[in-house]
């Protein structure tokens, strides 16, 4: 596929997604949505790629939808004829975008540089890791917009930050900072701007060279399909895993490695 909106490239067992239009801060269009599942996609099934880092060019993550294409769509409002019953499958389909982030087994890392404002916002909550920059800003804006909340942020939101912060973040559709996002749980770590990108890049390698990609991807798929479940389920679900780690050639890989005092040379199998 040809990229025009994004840049993508792979280093190391990194793979590093940058979305590329820093002249309009990098606000999305209809084609990022097709090029970030293409190369996510195809990072997540390239056994020498490890771990996957997004994040913007210039001085912005995102800065949400393209606001030429909003401008069409309130036109469009307009006419009756344009206008569609709500919930329809399109529209469904149109909230669901980034939903299919979740299900990759590689661990997703997002690099917040700056502005990550309404659909910036809610792409970088299907990120498994958020790092920010202290020059980031951040929110949900949706009601400021004439919106409401979207691309299932209304419940990605409240668990990783709590429903207070949720709620308050979601009516005021207020940009907080780096800071008040790490209080919240946000983000995990605020750095200098011009340390994200080295400490993002530090954290990838990390994962992808010291973990198992077994591991990595039964935890993946556990924290998030646990969500739904309960206790009895997850403690299955977890004995079933351990079984068939204690079995893998990372398990031998791992304790090896440790017992050796070297770095592991872990398979994925």
């Amino acid at each position: 596929m040809e990229l025009k909106d994004t840049i993508y490239q792979k280093s190391e067992r990194v793979a590093t997604l940058t979305y590329n239009r820093p002249e309009k801060m990098n606000a999305w269009t209809p084609r990022m949505f097709d090029e970030l599942r293409f190369a996510l996609e195809d990072a997540d099934s390239d056994p020498n790629i490890g771990a996957i880092i997004l994040t913007g060019a210039g001085r912005a993550y995102c800065s949400g939808a393209d606001i030429g294409g909003l401008n069409r769509m309130a036109q469009a409002a307009e006419d009756a004829t344009a206008q569609r019953p709500v919930g329809e499958r399109s529209e469904v389909e149109g909230m669901s975008r980034f939903v299919f982030m979740l299900s990759l087994k590689k661990p997703i890392i997002a690099a917040i540089n700056g502005p990550a404002v309404g659909m910036g916002f809610a792409n970088a909550l299907y990120s498994d890791i958020r790092i920010a920059s202290d020059q980031a800003r951040m929110g949900l804006i949706f009601p400021r917009r004439g919106l409401a909340i979207e691309f299932g942020s209304s419940w990605l939101l409240p668990r990783i930050v709590g429903l207070a912060n949720a709620v308050d973040l979601a009516l005021t559709g207020r940009l907080i900072d780096a800071h008040e996002a790490l209080r919240m749980g946000l983000v995990s770590r605020v750095v200098p701007d011009h340390e994200l990108m080295p400490a993002a890049r530090a954290l990838a390698t990390d994962l992808a060279t010291q973990c198992s990609p077994l591991g990595i991807s039964y935890i993946k798929r556990f924290v998030y399909q646990h969500l739904y479940t309960d206790l009895a389920t997850a403690l299955r679900d977890e004995g079933e895993s351990a079984a068939v780690m204690l079995r893998s050639q990372d398990f031998r890989e791992g304790v090896r490695a440790f017992l050796e005092k070297r770095a592991p040379r872990f398979s994925g199998n």
